[in-house]
């Protein structure tokens, strides 16, 4: 069995402050628990930065399963 790397990656935000990447999936904003500053996910410049994240995070998930791994995630 392995934890989904959307469990395990943190997602760097624009303020410097870090998140683990599962915690922001789905959503379109987020706001820093640490400086409360609110994040556009969904739009501006952090956009790109996610969504490529969120696809290496998918692919290393994919990745496991062909190999017969179960992948789990904590959230």
């Amino acid at each position: 069995m392995s934890i989904s790397m959307l469990d395990q990656m943190l997602f760097k935000l624009p303020c410097g402050h870090k998140v683990v990447l599962g915690r922001l999936f789905g959503a379109k904003d987020w706001t820093c628990e640490l400086c409360h500053q609110k994040i556009e996910l969904s739009s501006g410049p952090c956009k790109a930065a996610f969504e490529k994240d969120l696809e290496k995070a998918n692919l290393v998930d994919l990745l496991e399963k062909a190999r017969g791994n179960k992948v789990t995630r904590l959230s």
